[in-house]
């Protein structure tokens, strides 16, 4: 175990100090750094999403070709094959390998190009599947919707890669390193399958790092891991309806943990709760196509909000219905001739952003629904 440690801090302390070694790093790596396509102004709803395996395009509707030729910029002396600018039909995703410079390491991304047809905006969360990381290593979940030719659709995001930088060494006696580890598993749900969310610890690195605890979290984004933590999650995508959102339905339980601990004061609280929440926001003309970790509820773009309330953060050990209203907000209203991005988060501790909350809070989410204005 010992000697497990030293190896992940050396691991997090690179990725922290990339900036100051990354002469010595460049023959070893094998990335996809950046991801882009001929007149990506006018057919893309937001920039590429970049994942440890995948790379993902979503284009606007009636405006999008699965036929593309992805042009791609690699770590330093990387090569990739097809080649970048390639043109091949991307109905079905593609696989691309890239090779470090020293012909040692690679990596294959899948690429896919995903135009939503659909206003769809109900989660089951039936289909998940095991990320198998390698540096270092780790099993975790990560969740995904099926297009109506199907495509695999990342909309739900997780900070489990975050966590699996630490993962192995956070391990209890007789633990095996699996998806169940992690802060957010699929799990047995209300209808089906569900979501399991928890607040770990994440040791003595983890303070080290400024990360003294993870949450469970849910989220309508990406997560692409940096440092300091909270800049990892990327809250939003496109939202494609043409009527305002008027409620968040799902269903849940929830048990806190026993002991709060407040590592960022002040804090509102003095028991663990979970949290539940949806924003609407405009699209940024800068490109800046999310709302970061660190928005607080006070980013300028926010049209409308939708957030659980003290009556409704309950414990239970019961699937339990919730419907969360809509409001308006920054005297804003919703015009359809705008583009709009929208999340929706659900965390084991209400405060996991700050890294307040008790260890063992688990909350469990199932049968998601952004309800949308229906009338006339």
């Amino acid at each position: 175990m010992k000697y497990r440690i030293i190896v992940l801090l050396t691991a997090v302390t690179t990725l922290f100090m990339s900036s100051c070694i990354k002469d010595e790093a460049l023959n070893t790596e094998a990335d996809i750094e950046t991801a882009s396509i001929p007149h990506g102004d006018q057919v893309l709803q937001v920039k590429p999403s970049i994942g440890d395996d995948r790379v993902v395009f979503r284009l606007k509707r009636f405006s999008g070709s699965y036929l593309q030729a992805p042009e791609f910029t690699l770590t330093g002396g990387a090569t990739i094959e097809p080649a970048s600018g390639t043109e091949q039909d991307f109905f079905t995703p593609k696989q691309y390998k890239v090779t470090s410079q020293d012909g040692v390491w690679s990596k294959t991304y899948t690429v896919s190009f995903i135009i939503d047809d659909v206003a769809d905006f109900y989660s089951t969360f039936e289909n998940a599947e095991v990320v198998e990381a390698k540096n270092p290593t780790g099993f975790y979940h990560q969740f995904f919707e099926l297009t109506t030719n199907n495509q695999k659709k990342y909309d739900w995001a997780t900070a489990n890669q975050g966590y699996n930088m630490l993962a192995e060494t956070l391990l209890e006696p007789g633990e095996k390193l699996e998806p169940s580890v992690y802060p957010t598993v699929q799990v047995n749900g209300y209808i089906g399958k569900g979501v399991k969310m928890t607040t770990k610890s994440t040791g003595p690195l983890g303070g080290m790092f400024g990360s003294p605890l993870a949450a469970g979290n849910l989220f309508v984004g990406n997560f692409e891991l940096s440092f300091p933590a909270i800049n990892s999650t990327r809250f939003g995508l496109p939202y494609n309806a043409k009527k305002a959102p008027v409620a968040l339905k799902g269903f849940f339980k929830y048990k806190a943990g026993e002991k709060f601990v407040v590592n960022t004061a002040p804090s509102q609280l003095t028991t663990d709760t979970w949290d539940a929440y949806a924003i609407l926001f405009e699209k940024s003309t800068n490109g800046n196509d999310y709302l970061s970790g660190t928005h607080a509820f006070k980013d300028a773009r926010m049209v409308s909000v939708a957030r659980i309330g003290k009556k409704e953060q309950i414990e239970t050990n019961e699937w339990t219905a919730f419907e969360i209203p809509f409001s308006f907000v920054n005297g804003n209203s919703f015009d359809p001739t705008k583009e709009y991005m929208y999340t929706i988060v659900f965390s084991s501790s209400r405060e996991g952003d700050l890294f307040n909350g008790a260890v063992g809070s688990t909350l469990y989410i199932d049968e998601v629904e952004l309800v949308v204005d229906q009338t006339k």
